[in-house]
């Protein structure tokens, strides 16, 4: 068992713990909730969350370090293909090439079920340009 790693984007890692950093008061509580859970891979929505696209606003990255944990960024919030393949270009380059990203392009704001179509276009975009997606 202790070699049953899980492997992603050809990564390997000890926890098969995926955590989000929506919902904590600040960067600060987000950092100690997810050094506690013993999460690696860590989901960043980055319509909601600065990781240097503001540079007046603290990054996130200066509290959850990419050379500590992988940054999964995500689409939270995007309602159409080309949003969701803008926002992660955007967070390409602010992570330095990183093309590792979860993708989710939204169909009902309600019930948050996905838009399957724009999904799969985008999906079929990003993994053209490079991109290792989960869905």
């Amino acid at each position: 068992m202790a070699e049953d790693k899980l492997i992603v984007g050809g990564k390997p890692y000890r926890s098969r713990l995926l955590v989000g950093t929506g919902k904590y008061k600040d960067f600060a509580e987000t950092r100690q909730a997810i050094e506690a859970s013993g999460a690696e891979i860590v989901t960043v929505a980055i319509r909601r969350t600065n990781i240097g696209q503001n540079a007046n606003d603290p990054s996130l990255l200066e509290y959850l370090p990419p050379s500590r944990f992988t940054i999964l960024p995500n689409t939270a919030g995007c309602y159409n293909a080309q949003d969701a393949v803008r926002t992660l270009r955007l967070a390409r380059e602010l992570l330095d090439g990183h093309d590792l990203v979860k993708l989710e392009v939204l169909g009902d704001p309600q019930s948050l079920y996905p838009n399957m179509p724009e999904t799969l276009d985008a999906a079929k975009r990003l993994v053209k340009e490079g991109f290792k997606v989960v869905v």
